[in-house]
């Protein structure tokens, strides 16, 4: 018998559908204003998918993360 799966697709170029509001992308900014703060960003989200039992499959060229997770019957 296989796996059930839920999927997933977050758009990683943008940080409205990772999660984070507009005031919050400015606080983000400004305290990773030495790096890449989009990269940075963009581990956050990944990291907590992966947390949360997502597995990430694969990302796009346009940055379209695909997540999938095993659905417990």
């Amino acid at each position: 018998m296989g796996n059930n799966w839920e999927y997933k697709i977050v758009d990683l170029s943008n940080s409205t559908s990772m999660g984070f509001s507009n005031p919050d992308t400015e606080e983000f900014k400004a305290n990773h204003k030495d790096v890449d703060w989009k990269l940075e960003m963009r581990n956050i989200v990944l990291n907590k998918h992966g947390s949360e039992g997502w597995e990430l499959v694969s990302i796009d060229s346009s940055f379209a993360a695909y997540f999938k997770k095993t659905i417990n019957n």
